[in-house]
């Protein structure tokens, strides 16, 4: 997720980091292959950036009317074993992306930790993930420098395409959306030149590309259109020429982000409708490749329980139902 204060402390002229170690498993707990199984298109995607009180998170998603991809965030410090429960529970009503590691983790990670922490995850899960996200929010200064970024992608790469290979597993990588010159410090963390100079092998061989957006890492606060969002996923799809495309994480930032106070109902609500909203626009002028996505950050605490009075997820059912759907004519 996009760190709200740090971007704040950044265009301030200043820079943080996350920190994170390795995490290994031994062979004993490698899971049998499964079947690798193809989320059905458009992706309805829910990020659960922590999956805490897991029977209300099971709950929740097992009642959308249309099979979610719910996103989990392997959070710093927390190994595969971490996961071991929710990944087999959550597989029976969603399919399973796993985020190798969030993009706040990414700076104080050494390429041979993230690689080991990679394999880790893969030799657990296996195809029991559907997607391997191997790098979050790549081109945010907040992760380090181009080549560090770079070197970590590649290991994170070759871990799930090369050494596991003949298990067939779908990979991701997520880069910030950025509007405008107002949303990044550095001219490197430009959406589309930072896509360019990624290492050629994740260029021609990742399976699908996202983009991570949130109005609040801009200042002023960014609304792009529809326009602007399938420009960038066109050109995209020219840089990654075998790579799906679609939305990645979504969101309303509040206080743990950095900002002042906490987003109401009406703002979660009106950022939902207006980005997941535009699918069918999307869908037209990107053609076959966009794939939606969306992966509502935040889904665990925004939409779980389920049925509590404010929850958003009302508004992701009855966004998420209808997505796709034969519009009606004119």
């Amino acid at each position: 997720m996009i760190p709200r204060l740090l971007v704040a402390l950044v265009l301030a002229g200043l820079a943080l980091g996350g920190r994170t170690g390795p995490a290994s498993s031994g062979p004993q707990d490698r899971t049998p292959p499964a079947p690798v199984v193809s989320p059905v298109v458009p992706l309805r995607g829910v990020t659960l950036e922590s999956v805490r009180h897991l029977d209300e998170i099971e709950q929740a998603l097992a009642r959308h009317s249309r099979r979610p991809v719910a996103r989990i965030v392997f959070q710093r410090g927390a190994g595969p074993a971490h996961y071991t429960r929710a990944v087999r529970r959550l597989h029976d009503d969603s399919y399973l992306m796993g985020e190798i590691l969030d993009s706040t983790a990414v700076r104080r990670t050494t390429v041979r930790e993230y690689r080991n922490r990679t394999r880790a995850f893969v030799h657990r899960f296996g195809s029991r993930l559907d997607l391997y996200e191997i790098g979050n929010e790549l081109n945010g200064e907040w992760l380090g420098r181009p080549r560090s970024i770079n070197a970590k992608v590649a290991a994170a790469y070759d871990v799930v395409k090369g050494e596991y290979a003949d298990l067939g597993l779908r990979s991701v990588v997520t880069l910030n959306y950025w509007p405008s010159r107002d949303c990044y410090a550095h001219d490197w963390e430009a959406t589309l030149p930072f896509a360019r100079q990624l290492p050629r092998r994740v260029r021609h061989g990742v399976d699908l590309v996202l983009l991570s957006f949130y109005e609040t890492a801009c200042s002023p606060r960014a609304h792009p259109s529809a326009g602007q969002f399938a420009s960038t996923l066109r050109s995209l799809g020219e840089i990654f020429p075998d790579a799906q495309v679609g939305i990645g994480e979504l969101g309303a930032q509040g206080r743990a982000d950095g900002l002042p106070r906490d987003p109401t109902s009406a703002e979660k609500e009106r950022i939902a409708r207006r980005y997941i909203g535009m699918h069918d626009r999307l869908a037209d002028a990107v053609g076959p490749r966009f794939v939606g996505g969306y992966f509502w950050w935040y889904y665990a605490t925004d939409a779980v329980p389920w049925d509590r009075a404010d929850s958003l997820w009302p508004t992701l059912e009855d966004l998420y139902a209808t997505l796709g759907q034969p519009r009606a004519g004119p």
